[in-house]
Order: C-alpha cells, then structure tokens, then sequence
C-alpha cells in the first residue's frame, strides 16, 4: 500500500492476483499447493481444479469418490459419459447441501456452470455452489458502461445490495456476472445487462464493443474461504444515450450512481469496489490509455497480471507429489 494509506495500481492487482507463481516463488508455490487436493475425473489425467483441504475433510465422500491423501487426489469415479458425471456431482453437492451439514455448502446456487478438461472438452455441469469449492476454471461477462455528459464521461457505478452473501454494500461493475453452461458469452452480458440493470435488450446488442479476456487466479472463494479461484472474465464497455438509465431489477443491485473516472479510481485506491472489480477497470484503464508506461512505473507487471495462465496440469502432480 502506498504510503498516503491507499491501494497503488499494483497494490489492487496483488490483492485480486494472488496465488504464487512457481517461476517467481517455488518454495511459497508448493507451500500453498500443499493445502489443496487436485481435483481429477477418472479417464482424464490432468487435473480440473484444486480443493481446499478443509472441504476435504468436511465432506463425508459418497462411493462415487475416490481420496489419496498421500497424493492429495480427489476423483471422481464416473463413467464416461456428460449425463452421469454431471448427475453424479449434483447428488454429492445436494445431498450435503440438504443436510445442511457442510457450511460451504448452505446455499444453493440452482445455475450449472461448465467443467472443462485441459483440452477444452466440455465434460461435465455443476451447481455454482461447488465451482469455488472445486477450484475450476469459471469463465464470467463484465461490462462497463458510461454516458457522455455536460462535465464529460461519467460511469454507471451500483453498489452491491446489503444482502448479498458476498461482498454486500460495495460498488461493482456496471453488470457482471458468470457463464452459465452452454451459454455464448454476448448472449449471457445481454440476459444480465436485462436482469441486473433493466436495460433494453436490442439496444444493447446494437451497442455493446466486445474488449477481449483477463484471467486471474485469487487464494479465497467469494465467501471469504480458503480456496482457488481461476478465473477468467469476457470484456465489455458500451457508450449510452442519456435517456438509458440503469435500474435494478432482480434484487442484485441496490441503486446506480454517476460517478466521474476520477470518482471511480479514488473509489478503487481506498477498496469502495468488489475485490475482482480492480482487475476489470485497470484493464480499461489500460485499454484507453490513461494508465500507461509514463505514468505507471509497474505497467509490465500489470499487464502481465491482468493475462494469467491458469495452472492446471498433470506435470504439476508429478512436481509436487
């Protein structure tokens, strides 16, 4: 943190990015790793994502499992087929979730997100209760919207609702949200554009400009749990008419507020924003040119931080066996 007691560009990017990479730190790598079990599929063997040894051992695994604990390898031991994985997940996370039990498991998420191998086969779906659990790869669409007024652009900025079971109260991205299975990434930030801020459908997809990826990888789940996050989020801006104005709808968003870039950025350095929502506006910020090389000593770093190359595979078992 900077010594004025707020967060520098990079010091927001540190506390989004913040798994250890092997090249940088092998030694604090294998110590974080050596926290979590791989997460496998019986016919595949690279790993789907890493689990959290306190979920671990929370579970009481159904016969449809297998644990090493030697290895810290969690299987699955499903046939090879979509149908039956995916109904082999959802009866071991719903029936914990039923019991109410297992604390991470309480709240249900009744949305199935994609599982992917290494090679990008789709394998199998699983409840979004389970995908910070599991640690898998989870694919979100962000989108950042703005007007041009008599004072210039200003940003459609919503503060989180107080009830919301992760980060309630906090400022956050225009609309947002994750990648429901089989679900095209245009087609997702239009239905939550609708959902979360009543925008009007076919403006949207007349307007919206697509601003490419970012991945990340975060060492807590949203609930504030010890976990892994890889994550990877789709990019949107879209310039507005002044007579769109953003209102909440499902409940998600508890008001929507103007606010200049300046606003937003002093807003970001004192940690008003959602953790993730640093990573998406340095990316914009970086994207239009107003963080650059003359003014941002660490811009190499954060460009580099901003494209993360998720670490999921088998060379990895062998390493750290």
């Amino acid at each position: 943190m900077a010594s004025s007691g707020v967060f520098t560009n990079l010091d927001l990017v540190n506390k989004v990015d913040t798994w250890p990479y092997y090249g940088q730190n092998p030694m604090e790598y294998k110590k974080r790793l050596s926290e979590f079990y791989y997460f496998m599929i019986k016919g595949f063997d690279k790993p789907f994502g890493y689990v959290h040894s306190s979920f671990i051992h929370a579970m009481p695994w159904p016969s449809c499992w297998s644990l090493d604990h030697e290895r810290r390898l969690l299987a699955l031991l499903a046939p090879s087929d979509f149908q039956q994985r995916t109904a082999l997940m959802d009866q071991t996370l719903r029936s914990e979730h039923e019991k109410g039990n297992v604390d991470a498991l309480r709240k249900w998420s009744n949305e199935l997100f994609p599982v992917y191998s290494a090679d990008g086969e789709h394998v199998m779906d699983m409840d979004g209760c389970g995908v910070d659990l599991f640690g898998i790869v989870n694919f979100a669409v962000h989108l950042l919207a703005y007007v041009q007024t008599k004072d210039g652009r200003k940003f459609w900025v919503p503060r989180r609702s107080r009830t919301k079971m992760s980060y309630p109260g906090m400022l956050d991205n225009t609309v947002g949200g994750s990648l429901a299975s089989g679900e095209r990434p245009i087609d997702s930030i239009v239905r939550e554009c609708a959902e979360e801020a009543s925008f009007p459908e076919e403006y949207i997809r007349e307007n919206i400009k697509s601003c490419g990826t970012l991945s990340y990888q975060m060492s807590r789940t949203d609930d504030g749990r010890p976990g892994c996050q890889h994550q990877v989020q789709y990019l949107y801006e879209i310039e507005l008419d002044q007579d769109i104005v953003p209102k909440p709808f499902d409940g998600e968003v508890e008001e929507f507020m103007l606010k200049t870039l300046d606003e937003v950025r002093d807003a970001l350095a004192h940690g008003e924003f959602k953790l993730n929502c640093a990573m998406t506006w340095m990316a914009y910020l970086i994207r239009h040119g107003i963080v650059n090389a003359g003014n941002e000593e660490n811009l190499v770093e954060i460009c580099s931080r901003l494209h993360r190359k998720h670490d999921i595979s088998s060379s990895m078992i062998c390493e750290e066996a």
